[in-house]
């Protein structure tokens, strides 16, 4: 039937068939959602075709036409709109089923009228309709589609499985309605409020999105298709191969993964912790069980989860990712992009099968797509895809369907957002029937206790270690200059190793240039410092080649460096036991020591509350206040103390209002002083930052130039295209700088340059870049 039909000459890209695209992203949908949850999909089985056959209808407009295929200077007259028709014609092909969900025509509406673009507040979306100036325009671009092109559009898609011939004088009737429809929906918002709404909505938007983009880029089936591998023992195998020596640690840490291993999951419990001190070997702990629960879901429910592995750092995701490439190595798999994926903002731009190699586009296609059976992956990546209006962040939604989320050193998330974590990590849980292990040092309360199964017996762990001893100092306050002189003579004259942990960078590098008048082999990171050359020192420094270390935060969770002692500034309390994990992890014969110290500024200010909540640090100054020595086997203890004072004291208002605005899918606020889902941030900045190209080595002047040369492609995508195949390397030389510092470097093309011939003006090649810099007398 097919083959004998004419075809329309209508494009949806160039080169490409409109009813094909139309046809491809309706299967695809189909496909994305066969793997979600029963209730779910068979909840939206009905409409999901109808919106990927519907999502581009409106470029069957001559206007559109003659816009694909127009050159650079003429496409700028031509109008392009072709979401709001498409939408009108999902909306009311859904209404048509009379399905329960009285909301389903109006989430097949947003998710068309909103996928080449981000989800506004739903209230603004039915209240913005112009019933004049909009329905004009959609009625002329009804009457702007060639009557026998879109006749035979609709005869092929009718073919794919189109529920009705449409017609244009139909078409025009649904808009010239349209006004009255959005009125009624307007009544029915204001009475509905449940999160299953924000999941159902995010879903479609985000199975389209994906559909649509998978087949403009990656137009394959096939490339898509899940991979396979054994997957029960390979943890077990691999630590086989390894026969770790048999010291005390490695006992700890064989017990603690034996403990976890003998607990067959509970598939009607969808949450575990696994809470131990730092150093016990959570990572390949909590991988394992990961793989169990996965094995069990495919066996018992014939589900093939994902497994998503989220951290917060970017310093620590390359160490685990290569972690479990050297699993998956030891079982003789090769771990390709389609097994073992790393994702984050300066990944790699390739992505490798056992068959084929993908660059530019492409691989950031798949890349995004979270096309893998392993995703590694930041806090940010994750949080932002579960709270978010954002079009490039919401695609990947629908992967959380049926997955395995590991949360790796949770307690990193910030405290005023623990009630909107526990709410959205919840609702993912039961209505997309996702599992998720919570792995900590400090156990934080963000899932309430009974609802969680917890795979060790942590307490038993502390009690157990005496590694190292936390010393308190904060009943006074030490200038930096201060710290020095206490401190002077063991830096000198002692043989072990020091870590000091400051918590701003101006703290950081003030104390580092005072210890250059002593005889002492040390190092300095921050995040002024470019990552090709931080990266370089953390690998010096796991090494053991430094005596002294000075450091920001950065080295405080989950970077595998070891020290005798461990100097850090008052933190809230979780942070400074994080920071102890950074002291004695191997437990060697001699006890580690963590001082805590209240440092404070020439102006007698505290440095810890320049980026710390006030309340956080007063709670830890009266915690650490009871006593000047704790031992190890205390910090369980005195961990359940803070985290019940913080609850106690803590706002929850931000989380309670983002909250409210899931409720009520306010996804953007626009003149409006309510917070909405956009608001979300995980990371916010203290202060405006600008990026800044370092050229700070030959490699970085050949990045550059390069970079030139691609500005100067006038193709959009051609040129979006290049700068992928160089991001990464581009990126080993950016620093985050204040914006507000008097003297900045020249911009270059709308990017700050320092060149290699200034270097020294702008960039200290100990301390990074110069936020006081001696200015160049020319």
């Amino acid at each position: 039937m097919e083959k004998s039909l004419p075809f329309s000459n209508l494009y949806s890209h160039p080169g490409k068939p409109l009813e094909q695209h139309l046809r491809n992203v309706a299967d695809l949908m189909e496909y994305f959602l066969k793997e979600k949850p029963e209730l779910i999909k068979n909840e939206l089985l009905p409409i999901v075709r109808i919106i990927g056959f519907c999502h581009d209808l409106g470029k069957a407009t001559k206007s559109f036409q003659k816009y694909l295929f127009a050159d650079e200077r003429e496409k700028n007259k031509l109008k392009t709109q072709h979401s709001l028709f498409s939408a009108i014609c999902a909306y009311y092909l859904v209404k048509g089923l009379n399905l329960e969900n009285e909301l389903l025509p109006l989430f097949a509406y947003i998710a068309v009228r909103r996928h080449h673009g981000d989800l506004i507040d739903v209230m603004d979306e039915v209240t913005n309709f112009d019933e004049n100036k909009d329905a004009e325009t959609l009625l002329k671009q009804t009457e702007d589609i060639d009557d026998l092109a879109f006749n035979i559009l609709m005869e092929r898609l009718l073919v794919y499985g189109f529920p009705v011939k449409l017609e244009k004088g139909t078409i025009k009737k649904w808009i010239k309605n349209f006004h009255q429809e959005l009125k009624t929906l307007k009544k029915i918002l204001r009475r509905t409020s449940e999160i299953k709404n924000y999941i159902i909505l995010n879903l479609l938007y985000s199975l389209l999105i994906d559909a649509d983009k998978t087949d403009a880029v990656i137009g394959n089936f096939e490339s898509l298709r899940r991979k396979d591998f054994e997957d029960r023992d390979l943890v077990k195998s691999y630590l086989k191969i390894l026969n770790p020596k048999q010291t005390f640690i490695n006992q700890l840490r064989q017990k603690a993964f034996k403990e976890v291993d003998i607990q067959a999951p509970n598939l009607n419990n969808k949450f575990y912790s696994i809470n131990l001190p730092t150093g016990l070997g959570k990572t390949l702990i909590g991988f394992s069980y990961a793989l169990k629960l996965k094995n069990k879901l495919e066996n018992t429910n014939n589900i093939k989860p994902r497994i998503i592995y989220s951290l917060p750092f970017l310093s620590i995701i390359d160490q685990n990712a290569k972690l479990l490439e050297k699993v998956f190595r030891a079982n003789s798999v090769e771990p390709t992009s389609d097994l073992l994926l790393k994702h984050h903002h300066l990944s790699d731009i390739y992505y490798k099968t056992t068959d084929e190699e993908y660059e530019g586009d492409l691989a950031k296609a798949f890349i995004e797509g979270w096309n893998s059976e392993i995703i590694v992956t930041t806090f940010v990546q994750l949080f932002h895809t579960l709270l978010s209006n954002k079009n490039n962040t919401l695609r990947k939604f629908h992967k959380l369907a049926n997955s395995i989320i590991i949360l790796d050193e949770i307690q990193t998330i910030p405290i005023k957002y623990w009630g909107i974590t526990r709410a959205i990590l919840k609702a993912v849980s039961e209505l997309l029937n996702s599992y998720l292990i919570m792995m900590t040092a400090t156990e934080p309360m963000i899932i309430e206790k009974d609802k969680i199964i917890s795979l060790v017996n942590t307490k038993s762990y502390y009690s157990n270690l005496n590694r190292v001893n936390i010393i308190s100092n904060v009943r006074k306050k030490f200038t930096l200059l201060k710290l020095k002189e206490e401190l002077k003579e063991k830096i000198v004259k002692s043989r072990q190793t020091m870590l000091f942990i400051f918590n701003t960078i101006s703290s950081a590098r003030e104390f580092y240039n005072l210890l250059n008048d002593l005889p002492v082999c040390k190092s300095y990171l921050s995040t002024h410092i470019v990552p090709k050359e931080r990266l370089r020192r953390i690998e010096e420094i796991r090494k053991g080649k430094y005596k002294v270390v000075v450091s920001t935060q950065l080295v405080e969770a989950g970077v595998d460096v070891d020290f005798d002692i461990v100097i850090r500034d008052i933190a809230p309390f979780d942070s400074i036991v994080q920071s102890a994990g950074r002291c004695n992890r191997n437990a060697k014969d001699k006890i580690g020591i963590v001082k805590v110290y209240k440092l404070v500024d020439d102006k007698e200010k505290l440095y810890a509350t320049r980026i710390y909540d006030p309340v956080l640090i007063e709670i830890t100054e009266k915690l650490l206040s009871k006593k000047n020595l704790f031992d190890e086997s205390e910090i369980y203890k005195l961990l359940d103390e803070y985290y019940r004072l913080v609850l106690d004291r803590m706002s929850q208002d931000k989380s309670e209002d983002i909250f409210q605005a899931v409720l009520k899918l306010k996804y953007d606020r626009e003149g409006n002083d309510e917070l909405s889902i956009a608001d979300f941030k995980l990371i916010e900045d203290d202060y405006p930052k600008i990026d800044v190209f370092i050229e700070y080595d030959k490699e970085a002047k050949k990045v550059w130039e390069e970079f030139q040369k691609i500005k100067q492609i006038k193709n959009f995508f051609e040129r979006k295209n290049e700068f992928l195949k160089i991001r990464k390397d581009f990126y080993l030389y950016i620093v985050s700088i204040p914006i507000f510092i008097e003297h900045l470097p020249p911009k270059i093309d709308n990017t700050y340059y320092v060149p290699i011939s200034q270097l020294k003006e702008y960039y200290d090649l100990e301390t990074g870049y110069k936020v006081e810099p001696e200015i160049a007398i020319w």
